[in-house]
Formats: C-alpha cells, sequence, structure tokens
C-alpha cells in the first residue's frame, strides 16, 4: 500500500487521483477515434463532480482546459475549443507597483506622503512652518486610528524627518494636537424590572 505522499502529485487536486489516473490513460490509447470518444466520456464525468461550474461562463470550455492541464498537455485529442498552452498558463502575472509608497508609511496615505516631498520646495518660512504642523497632527491622526494606541509627538517627528531623508525638520516646541483613541463600546442593555405582585394565598372556606 502507497501513501499519498509517495504518490505523484496531483495537477489540480479538486478532481481526485482517480480522474488524473483516467486521463493518463486516455494518451496509451492508439485509436485516435476512440481516443476521442473516452475524452468526451470523461468530460461527462468531470462536468457531474463539479456541477457548480455550471453557473460558471463557459464551463464546457474550462473543462476542456482542465483536461489538457490535468495530462500534463500530453493528450492528443480534438477539442472544441483551443488547446490552452503550457507557456501561457505558467506565466506569472505583472506585479503591482505599490501606489501608496512605502509599506512602512501606508497608513499614514499618498497625499501626506507625497506633500512631504514637496514641502522643501515652499520658499515662505512661515507657511512652510504652519503646514508642516499641520501635516504633523494629520500624521498623528492616522497613527492612532492606525494602530489603536497613543503615540509620542517625538515618533511623528522622527518619522517625518525619516521619510523626508532629513529634509524637512519640525519647528521647535511644537506640540502636536491631543488625539483620542476611539473605542466602540459594547452596547450596554437594560432590563426592566418586574414589579413585584403580591400572590394572595386562596382563602380557607371554614
Amino acid at each position: 500500500m502507497k501513501y499519498n505522499t509517495e504518490l505523484s502529485k496531483l495537477i489540480i487536486p479538486e478532481y481526485g487521483r482517480h480522474i488524473h489516473q483516467i486521463i493518463e490513460s486516455l494518451s496509451k490509447i492508439k485509436d485516435r477515434k476512440k481516443r476521442n470518444e473516452q475524452a468526451e466520456i470523461v468530460i461527462q464525468i468531470m462536468g457531474n463532480l463539479n456541477p457548480h461550474l455550471r453557473d460558471v461562463n463557459d464551463f464546457k470550455h474550462k473543462l476542456w482546459d482542465h483536461l489538457f492541464i490535468m495530462s500534463d498537455y500530453k493528450l492528443d485529442v480534438d477539442s472544441p475549443y483551443p488547446i490552452p498552452e503550457e507557456k501561457a498558463i505558467k506565466e506569472r502575472p505583472n506585479i503591482i507597483n505599490n501606489t501608496q509608497g512605502t509599506v512602512k508609511y501606508r497608513h499614514y496615505g499618498k497625499f501626506v506622503i507625497n506633500m512631504l516631498k514637496k514641502i522643501h520646495d515652499i520658499k515662505n518660512e512661515e507657511t512652510k512652518n504652519k503646514l508642516i504642523i499641520s501635516i504633523a497632527n494629520q500624521m498623528k491622526r492616522s497613527y492612532i486610528n492606525w494602530n489603536k494606541s497613543n503615540v509620542l509627538d517625538d515618533v511623528i517627528f522622527n518619522e517625518i524627518k525619516e521619510m523626508s531623508d532629513g529634509k524637512i525638520k519640525v519647528p521647535e516646541n511644537t506640540t502636536l494636537e491631543n488625539v483620542h483613541i476611539y473605542q466602540k463600546q459594547n452596547p450596554t442593555y437594560k432590563f426592566s424590572s418586574r414589579k413585584k405582585t403580591n400572590h394572595h394565598r386562596p382563602k380557607k372556606f371554614k
């Protein structure tokens, strides 16, 4: 008796090993006509095993694709659909570029990160300092909202310095706004107390 770990790996496990073995035996049939007939039967069995695919557009096309994939693209039968190419199936999708800047600071948002990059271009020193403090306050709110914990002002100041490569320095003696952590309170239920009623015992009759 062989364990599953000793057997070959299933290409599409959802169909089970029995279907994989049937498909493997199809390629050994020398008569092409008979091989095509058997392939049609296997497609019907695959459809019965996965009735949820009937709700998918072109489910029959998907079954034929699965047939060729499970045969490791070695099965030579006449398909009513274009045979999938191994290269196209195994090709890895392109990496999606991160639009939020660095992962480390994504909780601050793309807008804040872009603003920090442009602050050093502002010539007016007073306007620049006001904008820096405004951004620092927004960063503190975002930090607390993301982490659900308080943060020291110095942490925000250091992150501004790090994100700007040391080009931006928060004005001295700056104190950021006091931000409270919002915590969702559990609803309290008040049960109305029932009025006590005096239950009189029935009178005894003499």
